[in-house]
């Protein structure tokens, strides 16, 4: 059986967009590493297995748009992802041992995921500035949800309920190292009898101010249902916006305040803004990771098997 689905897979290597491997009882290093291979793949459901971790040969996945791991309830860690992704959306929730962007870490210096997504908001925002894409980053994560706040610790600009407001950077406008802002929400998904209901989709309204009186400048749909076995469960969502998208019009010294107001507070506990520069990457670009090699990590998952093969 397992040698069928590995032929079938290269025989797939360049037309499969959709792989469904939910609910298959894998286990740690049970993903066949031809996967990582699939060159075509945008849409990839790993949901409700027991596995750890992520295989590292997921970086190999240049198309990858969707990626969910929900309820996978012995997952600890997500990988570094391919940077060439701009528009992706990654569902991790009801994981009780996942530590990514854990409000009890204090800063995410060692977090795989968190730089994958500045190295590729940073793609993102460069190409913006050269006119090479003309549509808005759609890069929506969510994850679970902990602490009083459910916002990381590292996150100083957050507050309760549905809106946050962070004072923006001396001139701002003209500082090309400052790429955005990083807009995180704690919130209650919705289940199934909710999505019956209500429309999953809802706006977040981006705002610019002189003082008290703030502008409205953008609005974004952002996603609040994860639905199926999760009720009960806070989650966390991280959505990026670039600054180069506030108008002209605003990009002055007058223009020192930015708020995000989301709807539906009802479903909004907390909320936070972290503001993202090119240099905070540095470190991580230093000490880029080594190019995936198959056969070493068949030799990983070999030497996992033979130390956790009772779960």
């Amino acid at each position: 059986m397992k040698t069928k689905f590995l032929n079938s897979l290269r025989s797939l290597q360049f037309c499969l967009k959709t792989l469904d491997l939910a609910g298959c009882n894998l286990m740690e290093g049970e993903i066949p590493s031809d996967l990582w291979w699939l060159s075509s793949l945008t849409n990839l459901n790993l949901c409700e297995n027991n596995i750890r971790s992520i295989p590292t040969g997921i970086i190999q996945l240049s198309q990858l748009n969707d990626l969910y791991m929900n309820r996978c309830p012995m997952l600890e860690e997500i990988p570094e992802l391919p940077s060439s992704l701009i528009r992706i959306r990654i569902e991790a929730h009801g994981c009780p041992r996942l530590k990514t962007l854990s409000s009890s870490h204090p800063h995410p210096t060692k977090d795989l995921l968190w730089f994958s997504l500045l190295n590729s908001f940073e793609l993102f925002v460069q190409d913006l500035r050269c006119n090479k894409v003309w549509k808005e980053l759609w890069n929506f994560v969510i994850l679970p949800s902990r602490g009083r706040t459910g916002i990381p610790k590292w996150v100083k600009d957050k507050s309760m309920g549905c809106e946050v407001s962070i004072e923006l950077p001396n001139k701002w406008y003209k500082d090309d190292t400052f790429l955005g802002f990083a807009l995180f929400f704690s919130f209650v998904p919705l289940d199934v009898d909710d999505e019956k209901k209500m429309d999953p989709l809802c706006l977040c309204e981006l705002s610019i101010s002189q003082g008290d009186r703030f502008i409205l400048v953008n609005s974004i749909l952002l996603e609040y249902g994860i639905y199926g076995g999760d009720k009960g469960l806070d989650a966390l969502g991280l959505h990026f916006y670039p600054q180069n998208l506030i108008p002209n019009k605003y990009r002055s010294k007058r223009w020192k305040y930015f708020k995000a107001c989301h709807e539906r507070e009802h479903r909004i506990k907390s909320c936070g803004i972290h503001l993202i520069y090119a240099q905070a990457q540095n470190n991580h670009k230093k000490r880029s990771r080594n190019r995936y090699n198959p056969a070493e990590e068949e030799s990983q998952s070999h030497h996992k098997r033979s130390r956790h093969h009772v779960f």
